[in-house]
């Protein structure tokens, strides 16, 4: 009877706690779960999984290594430094004030560097300039390298993919031939400007790079440049990675494994810049528009971003797009060469079709 009865309350509080959910589904999990273990009833029960939570769960069920791996990996030739540090501070130590921000195409002095960067700051942008005077830039180097806690790390596009394929394989050789570019946002603006593409009218981004926007840009590059019957083009992959999120596009035929490269290379993004060894979803945030168009130029699709299924596919002509989150680290520690480890990481997972 004692047992009995113990059973029943423990039904009849859980019913209850159940009615508590249901009025009051914005009671703190905390006052719960302390309720709960007040009464010694077993392990509380855990709260709702957070986005982040959900989405790099997902992710690791979705990254699956490619049925064939590489065999030659085409590695260039240019390599750097990079130094990194405050680029507020590194304004100080030049002797420069905040001013008023202004873009500029090249740089030739020391208020140029200071316009540009205050202009591209106030957009949350990314940005690449020439430095046209050999002297003065050696001199702003000089004074950034020898700043106090300046990092130096191993720069330059080839060298940054080539140390993420040696982590990864002892495959050294080279392609014949280039089928694959990564892009970020300011390169794909530039790109489009000098061909005068779609949205070339754009000067920059204004925050986060339009999704639609960069996917007409995207199905133009390989629509009018990439391979086709009638163009000798090799060109059949574009990874476009910006801060929030990843657009992976491939000519259909060619590629196999996609899903898994566009979320091995968010995941990597998320990694690396917060120096863990896995997705810590405490230290990121999903910051990817939950909303967006797939094309400005024609009539896209309104996709609705779910965590639990991060990958968007969609197809226009001919052509897959693989759309997905990046989670952004809160507090990053490391974010040189980043890019360069997104495209490394999803061409790692990729796979040439094996009837191309």
């Amino acid at each position: 009877m004692a047992l009995w009865r113990g059973s029943a309350y423990a039904g009849f509080l859980a019913l209850a706690v159940g009615c508590v959910f249901l009025l009051e589904p914005e009671l703190p999990g905390s006052a719960l779960r302390s309720l709960w273990s007040s009464l010694k009833l077993g392990p509380a029960p855990q709260g709702p999984v957070s986005p982040e939570g959900r989405l790099a769960a997902a992710w690791d069920a979705l990254i699956v290594q490619p049925v064939q791996r590489w065999r030659r990996v085409a590695v260039g030739v240019n390599a750097c430094v990079d130094v990194v540090l405050s680029g507020v501070k590194l304004l100080q130590a030049l002797g420069l004030s905040p001013g008023n921000g202004k873009d500029h195409t090249v740089l030739h002095s020391r208020n140029d560097l200071e316009e540009a960067f205050i202009h591209f700051m106030g957009k949350g942008a990314a940005a690449e300039r020439f430095f046209s005077d050999k002297e003065t830039f050696h001199d702003i180097a000089q004074v950034a390298s020898e700043f106090p806690g300046a990092q130096h790390y191993v720069g330059g596009n080839a060298a940054l993919i080539g140390q993420k394929f040696a982590a990864n394989s002892d495959l050294k050789q080279v392609f014949p031939a280039v089928t694959s570019l990564g892009l970020n946002e300011q390169e794909l603006l530039f790109l489009t400007q000098s061909a005068s593409g779609p949205h070339s009218s754009v000067s920059s981004w204004n925050g986060v790079p339009d999704v639609g926007m960069v996917s007409d840009i995207l199905f133009w590059i390989l629509k009018e440049h990439g391979r086709s019957k009638g163009r000798a083009s090799d060109l059949t992959r574009i990874h476009f990675h910006t801060l929030v999120y990843h657009i992976l596009v491939t000519v259909d035929g060619h590629w196999a494994n996609q899903l898994a490269a566009v979320a091995a290379g968010a995941r990597v993004a998320g990694t690396q810049a917060c120096a863990t060894e896995a997705i810590d979803a405490s230290r990121v945030s999903l910051r990817a528009p939950r909303e967006f168009m797939t094309s400005h130029s024609e009539a896209g699709s309104r996709i609705v971003l779910n965590p639990g299924e991060p990958v968007v596919e969609w197809h226009r002509e001919g052509i897959s797009f693989h759309f997905t989150p990046v989670l952004v680290c809160k507090d990053p520690i490391r974010t040189v060469g980043l890019g360069d480890a997104i495209s490394a990481e999803g061409l790692f997972y990729s796979e040439v079709h094996p009837h191309s």
